[in-house]
Protein backbone atom coordinates (compact mmCIF):
# COMPACT_ATOMS: atom_id res chain seq x y z
CA UNK A 1 0.00 0.00 0.00
CA UNK A 2 2.56 2.31 0.58
CA UNK A 3 3.68 2.31 -2.93
CA UNK A 4 -0.34 2.75 -3.73
CA UNK A 5 -0.03 5.88 -1.37
CA UNK A 6 3.12 7.25 -3.02
CA UNK A 7 2.07 6.37 -6.60
CA UNK A 8 -1.21 8.29 -5.96
CA UNK A 9 0.73 10.86 -3.77
CA UNK A 10 2.76 11.40 -7.09
CA UNK A 11 0.35 11.16 -9.54
CA UNK A 12 -1.64 14.13 -7.35
CA UNK A 13 1.74 16.41 -7.52
CA UNK A 14 1.80 15.46 -10.86
CA UNK A 15 -1.52 16.44 -11.32
CA UNK A 16 -1.21 19.39 -8.87
CA UNK A 17 1.82 20.55 -10.62
CA UNK A 18 -0.17 20.03 -14.40
CA UNK A 19 -3.25 22.14 -12.82
CA UNK A 20 -0.92 24.94 -11.67
CA UNK A 21 0.82 24.94 -15.14
CA UNK A 22 -2.58 25.09 -16.97
CA UNK A 23 -3.95 27.92 -14.17
CA UNK A 24 -0.58 29.62 -15.17
CA UNK A 25 -1.22 29.43 -18.82
CA UNK A 26 -4.66 29.88 -18.22
CA UNK A 27 -3.74 33.04 -16.53
CA UNK A 28 -1.39 34.24 -19.08
CA UNK A 29 -3.76 33.57 -21.90
CA UNK A 30 -6.89 35.68 -19.65
CA UNK A 31 -3.94 38.66 -19.28
CA UNK A 32 -2.70 38.28 -23.12
CA UNK A 33 -6.10 38.78 -24.08
CA UNK A 34 -7.01 40.99 -21.60
CA UNK A 35 -4.13 43.28 -22.61
CA UNK A 36 -4.98 42.12 -26.34
CA UNK A 37 -8.66 43.41 -26.04
CA UNK A 38 -7.62 46.43 -23.87
CA UNK A 39 -5.24 47.51 -26.96
CA UNK A 40 -8.34 46.73 -29.40
CA UNK A 41 -10.54 49.23 -27.49
CA UNK A 42 -7.97 51.64 -27.13
CA UNK A 43 -7.37 51.68 -30.64
CA UNK A 44 -11.13 51.98 -31.36
CA UNK A 45 -11.60 54.92 -28.96
CA UNK A 46 -8.69 56.40 -30.47
CA UNK A 47 -9.98 55.48 -34.16
CA UNK A 48 -13.30 56.32 -33.29
CA UNK A 49 -11.84 59.81 -31.86
CA UNK A 50 -10.13 60.63 -35.26
CA UNK A 51 -13.30 59.95 -37.31
CA UNK A 52 -15.51 62.21 -35.20
CA UNK A 53 -12.61 64.65 -35.70
CA UNK A 54 -12.57 64.16 -39.23
CA UNK A 55 -15.87 64.62 -39.33
CA UNK A 56 -15.78 67.81 -37.53
CA UNK A 57 -13.46 69.03 -39.83
CA UNK A 58 -15.45 67.88 -43.02
CA UNK A 59 -18.45 69.51 -41.78
CA UNK A 60 -16.75 72.75 -40.92
CA UNK A 61 -15.33 72.67 -44.75
CA UNK A 62 -18.68 71.50 -45.90
CA UNK A 63 -20.36 74.23 -43.72
CA UNK A 64 -17.50 76.63 -45.24
CA UNK A 65 -18.30 75.71 -48.40
CA UNK A 66 -21.83 76.28 -48.12
CA UNK A 67 -21.38 79.47 -46.85
CA UNK A 68 -18.66 80.41 -49.55
CA UNK A 69 -21.70 79.28 -52.11
CA UNK A 70 -24.37 81.50 -50.20
CA UNK A 71 -21.44 84.53 -50.08
CA UNK A 72 -21.27 84.45 -54.07
CA UNK A 73 -24.84 83.61 -54.44
CA UNK A 74 -25.86 86.49 -52.57
CA UNK A 75 -22.86 88.70 -54.48
CA UNK A 76 -24.62 87.59 -58.07
CA UNK A 77 -28.39 88.58 -56.49
CA UNK A 78 -26.78 91.71 -55.32
CA UNK A 79 -25.07 92.37 -58.72
CA UNK A 80 -28.52 91.86 -60.40
CA UNK A 81 -30.24 93.70 -58.08
CA UNK A 82 -27.77 96.96 -58.76
CA UNK A 83 -28.07 96.27 -62.36
CA UNK A 84 -31.86 96.19 -62.40
CA UNK A 85 -31.62 99.35 -60.38
CA UNK A 86 -29.36 100.39 -63.17
CA UNK A 87 -31.65 99.66 -65.49
CA UNK A 88 -34.74 100.39 -64.22
CA UNK A 89 -33.42 103.87 -63.68
CA UNK A 90 -31.91 104.37 -67.24
CA UNK A 91 -35.73 103.43 -68.35
CA UNK A 92 -36.89 105.91 -66.06
CA UNK A 93 -34.65 108.41 -67.17
CA UNK A 94 -35.77 107.76 -70.74
CA UNK A 95 -38.99 108.07 -70.17
CA UNK A 96 -38.60 111.18 -67.96
CA UNK A 97 -37.06 112.81 -70.76
CA UNK A 98 -39.81 111.75 -73.37
CA UNK A 99 -42.72 113.09 -71.07
CA UNK A 100 -40.35 116.50 -70.57
CA UNK A 101 -39.87 116.30 -74.44
CA UNK A 102 -43.69 115.18 -75.12
CA UNK A 103 -44.47 118.18 -72.83
CA UNK A 104 -41.95 120.84 -74.13
CA UNK A 105 -43.73 119.66 -77.42
CA UNK A 106 -47.23 120.44 -76.37
CA UNK A 107 -46.10 123.95 -74.79
CA UNK A 108 -44.77 125.14 -78.06
CA UNK A 109 -47.56 123.86 -80.03
CA UNK A 110 -49.56 125.77 -77.61
CA UNK A 111 -47.43 128.39 -77.57
CA UNK A 112 -47.53 128.55 -81.36
CA UNK A 113 -51.18 127.98 -81.40
CA UNK A 114 -52.04 130.76 -79.24
CA UNK A 115 -49.49 133.48 -81.38
CA UNK A 116 -51.27 132.90 -84.62
CA UNK A 117 -54.49 133.47 -82.42
CA UNK A 118 -53.19 136.71 -80.89
CA UNK A 119 -52.04 138.02 -84.11
CA UNK A 120 -55.51 136.79 -85.77
CA UNK A 121 -57.40 138.68 -83.22
CA UNK A 122 -54.04 141.78 -83.49
CA UNK A 123 -55.27 141.60 -87.48
CA UNK A 124 -58.95 141.57 -86.54
CA UNK A 125 -58.83 144.67 -84.59
CA UNK A 126 -56.58 146.37 -86.58
CA UNK A 127 -59.29 145.52 -89.60
CA UNK A 128 -61.98 146.52 -86.96
CA UNK A 129 -60.28 149.36 -86.03
CA UNK A 130 -59.24 150.66 -89.44
CA UNK A 131 -62.99 150.06 -90.28
CA UNK A 132 -64.13 151.79 -87.59
CA UNK A 133 -61.60 154.68 -88.45
CA UNK A 134 -63.38 154.64 -91.99
CA UNK A 135 -66.39 155.00 -90.92
CA UNK A 136 -65.85 158.00 -88.76
CA UNK A 137 -64.22 159.99 -91.32
CA UNK A 138 -66.78 158.96 -93.86
CA UNK A 139 -69.78 159.95 -91.27
CA UNK A 140 -67.91 163.12 -90.63
CA UNK A 141 -67.23 163.59 -94.25
CA UNK A 142 -71.37 162.96 -94.39
CA UNK A 143 -71.91 165.27 -91.63
CA UNK A 144 -69.92 167.95 -92.65
CA UNK A 145 -71.54 167.83 -96.29
CA UNK A 146 -74.53 167.68 -94.51
CA UNK A 147 -74.09 170.82 -92.61
CA UNK A 148 -72.25 172.32 -95.43
CA UNK A 149 -75.33 172.01 -97.58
Amino acid sequence: MPSEVSSIMTEDLRLRNYRNQLQHRNDLQVKELEEAHSDEVSRLVQNQAEQLEQMRRDYDIQISREAEALEARLQQIRLKSDERVTTEKHQSEELLEKVKSAQQQRIADYKKTSEEQIDSLRKQLQASTENLQERARKNAKKNKEVSHA
